[in-house]
């Protein structure tokens, strides 16, 4: 059965239904296979299960539907997937912008193949099994580094994930999908952070959450209509009425960004990061769920990664 219409302006709407990709049928049973796969650790595929089983129960129990991608694999795809461990990830693979769903393109070479094989299930999801989901090769970007601010905003993070060459070309396809503004920023690739989803995200429509050092780096903003022009991190944001909240992953928790809206005020964040994410929210008026997600979090991911929304309501 094919979904309906996709719909997303925003991170923090009351979020209607999410793709989920259930874990791969094989363990990371060693340091090198960790190590390839870009793991933190080795991890069993029952360890997998179960808190993938818990994810989707908690998003259940408050209203959001699941769709799970692997239900929609074709038989030959599925021997192909259930061999990438980093399928659980989906939110990389594709994102809803507006009332578009956009392919996105793998840089690290052990998921290109689970990206084409994820694009073939939302093609059959969406009741388009001959791959007719829209997509533009040029716009080189893993989805962990898109984020719906909200007001037709864009932030994009490019580097070590989602290439900078394709900057225009992603702007393009958001003004075409109805946004009008495009922040891009750039995290060294020395740094090792995967995507921004792992350095920032949003609290509501009164902050964001970002990693310090993100003050040092301007942002590219391109507005429809007017020249490209530069802006400070912390302004850009300021300017448009949120606060900037830092934090240190050191003195915190390495997935405390890595978290999903339910509601406009309501949070999910990993058991390990909810207390963090907590304190840092204390005076926002926003709660904080946390779910035990541990095992999954051996791949460098954490709720967000685990999550690709399909519709929110409009904030």
């Amino acid at each position: 059965m094919a979904y309906g219409e996709v719909e997303c302006w925003s991170e923090d709407g009351r979020l209607d239904s999410v793709v989920v990709f259930r874990p791969a049928a094989l363990d990371v049973a060693s340091e090198e296979e960790a190590v390839a796969v870009g793991f933190a650790r080795v991890v069993t595929r029952a360890a997998a299960e179960d808190a993938f089983g818990r994810l989707r129960e908690t998003l259940a129990s408050f209203g959001c539907k699941t769709i799970d991608l692997e239900e929609f694999l074709s038989p030959a795809d599925r021997v192909v997937s259930n061999t990438t461990v980093n399928r659980v990830f989906v939110r990389d693979t594709a994102v809803v912008l507006g009332a578009r769903l956009i392919r996105g393109a793998a840089a690290f070479p052990p998921r290109v193949a689970e990206f084409d094989v994820a694009h073939g299930a939302l093609s059959r999801l969406m009741g388009r099994p001959d791959g007719n989901v829209e997509w533009s090769a040029a716009a080189r970007v893993e989805f962990g580094d898109v984020f719906l601010l909200g007001q037709g905003r864009l932030l994009v993070n490019v580097g070590l994930r989602s290439d900078p060459r394709f900057v225009r070309d992603f702007v393009d396809l958001a003004w075409g999908a109805g946004f009008e503004e495009v922040a891009v920023v750039r995290i060294p690739d020395s740094l090792g952070i995967i995507h921004l989803d792992l350095a920032f995200n949003v609290l509501g429509t009164e902050a964001v959450v970002a990693r310090a050092f993100l003050r040092h780096c301007p942002l590219h903003v391109y507005a429809r209509g007017e020249p490209p022009h530069w802006e400070s991190f912390e302004a850009y944001f300021v300017q448009r009425g949120r606060r900037v909240l830092a934090f240190e992953p050191g003195n915190t928790h390495p997935f405390l960004s890595n978290f999903i809206s339910l509601e406009p005020r309501l949070l999910l964040a990993s058991e390990g990061a909810a207390p963090h994410l907590r304190n840092l929210a204390r005076g926002l008026g926003l709660e904080v769920v946390g779910v035990d997600v541990d095992a999954l979090e051996s791949g460098n991911g954490s709720v967000r990664c685990l999550t690709m929304p399909l519709r929110r309501a409009v904030a």
